[in-house]
């Protein structure tokens, strides 16, 4: 379960990274006059609609949806021997009642709480137990709270 948050945070943390590649448009750095044509015959497409589609998942007693939430993406991958799951949730609660819900949910389950960090109305919590693995993270978006869960050992 670590390994696979420690890969997440390398990948968030690459994102921003400032080392200047190969330009997108495929023209080389330093000739201008070529970036100039090329920008000034770029057409400008309308941004697609996207539509969300409903994702059919049923999460398990020790990982369950929020209540309310609406799940927004999921991702699963094996690793180890094991299946792990990743949902996207999205919801109008503060994290001070995410965080009350999971927390109950996990120790129900019999789990226990290995980490729990909230700041700002972010944070993060773990638990672990009877070969299951789970944890959240929420994260604040437009005014409403992103949580993401993840577990293992279904």
């Amino acid at each position: 379960m670590r390994m696979l948050m420690l890969a997440g945070l390398a990948a968030l943390a690459a994102c921003g990274s400032r080392e200047n590649r190969e330009p997108s448009n495929g023209i080389a750095a330093g000739n201008e006059a070529e970036q100039k044509a090329s920008s000034d015959t770029a057409v400008s497409l309308p941004a697609p609609a996207v539509a969300v589609t409903p994702v059919d998942i049923t999460m398990p007693q020790f990982a369950p949806q929020y209540p309310g939430s609406t799940i927004q993406s999921v991702n699963s991958a094996t690793a180890g021997g094991g299946d792990s799951h990743e949902v996207r949730l999205l919801t109008n609660d503060d994290a001070d009642r995410i965080f009350a819900f999971y927390r109950d949910s996990f120790a129900a389950a019999g789990l226990r709480k290995t980490s729990e960090f909230m700041s700002g109305g972010t944070g993060m919590m773990s638990a672990t137990g009877k070969g299951r693995n789970a944890s959240i993270a929420i994260a604040r978006d437009q005014g409403r709270s992103v949580i993401i869960v993840t577990y293992s050992g279904e």
